[in-house]
């Protein structure tokens, strides 16, 4: 299949490109920077530019749409809001304008939840899944909710496949890859030891990780949800969380529910290190089983050989 990826030259890109490259896919880069993999054509644009937009479209099957301002703090809130809310849109009118058949969206968990400690925003129950309510707390997140509404509203008017993959805490785990991220521009680490240093500050930390759950998803497991993703025929428009299995954490789960958020009610048992947002609807639609974590990684190696 012919793809289309914006965005591939940022810190998930990389991953994502070499899974499609990987799968037999022909593969094409829409980013303003050129990517780090290859073979892939890189074709240089902004997706806010709805002619060169349609242009880098022509000849693509599916588009998978990660190009953003990836977070709060980098730019204004009002262009963040621009690059992301009309990136977006420019995105899919492009798809239904090219024929392509699908638009696989890269969204987040921020789209839920920004802050799972705040007393207005606590989880209603555990573990978290699709149909729990989504109160996004800062622009980022907003736009994300917003993206995922684009996407719903695009399938209902032109039939075009739209899925989008609320992808959480994403950790770069194997050497390799966390080198590609770290060069990508968008780190704020320099060097994979920085980062990784922020890792295990999570772990050893529990209460760092409270806000979102001690949610961690391998960027490999991210990266093979979006080719499923790609895959997939049978679905018109859902939302997916992706996640790995476990959480990071030294402690087990049933003492952080205990300790954190013991009014929060359980819809399952939830033990050993399971995680505290289900991935449930992606396994039964999409496939997705995660296959890696940071217990057994060369980060863990690294963690482990450190004073």
């Amino acid at each position: 299949m012919n793809v289309l990826v914006t965005g591939g030259s940022g810190k998930i890109g990389g991953y994502v490109l070499r899974e499609l490259l990987a799968a037999g896919h022909t593969v094409s880069n829409y980013s303003q920077t050129a990517p780090f993999v290859e073979p892939v054509r890189h074709i240089d644009g902004d997706i806010t530019d709805l002619e060169r937009m349609r242009e880098a479209s022509g000849d693509h099957e599916a588009i998978v749409h990660l190009a953003a301002v990836p977070g709060p703090g980098i730019t204004t809130p009002e262009r963040l809001m621009y690059v992301n809310d009309r990136g977006t849109y420019t995105v899919l009118e492009a798809a239904v304008g090219a024929g392509a058949r699908k638009v696989v969206f890269g969204s987040s968990k921020e789209a839920m939840n920004t802050d799972y400690r705040r007393s207005d925003t606590r989880p209603r129950y555990f573990p978290i899944d699709e149909e729990h309510p989504a109160e996004p707390r800062n622009e980022y997140g907003i736009s994300k909710l917003i993206n995922e509404i684009t996407c719903k509203r695009f399938t209902e008017a032109y039939g075009i496949q739209t899925i989008s993959l609320r992808i959480n805490h994403n950790w770069y785990l194997d050497r390799a890859g966390a080198e590609v991220a770290v060069r990508s521009g968008w780190s704020r680490d320099r060097t994979v030891e920085e980062q990784w240093e922020g890792y295990r500050r999570y772990i050893v930390d529990s209460d760092l990780g409270r806000s979102n759950l001690w949610t961690v998803t391998d960027a490999r497991d991210a990266a093979r949800a979006f080719r499923l993703a790609v895959e997939n025929e049978a679905i018109g428009h859902e939302v997916f969380l992706i996640n790995g299995e476990d959480t990071c954490s030294l402690e087990e789960t049933p003492t952080l529910a205990a300790r954190h958020y013991g009014d929060v009610p359980l819809r399952r048992p939830l033990t050993g290190f399971d995680s505290f947002v289900s991935t449930a609807k992606a396994r039964k639609l999409l496939g997705y089983e995660p296959r890696y974590t940071w217990r057994e990684s060369e980060f863990r190696e690294w963690m482990e050989a450190q004073p």
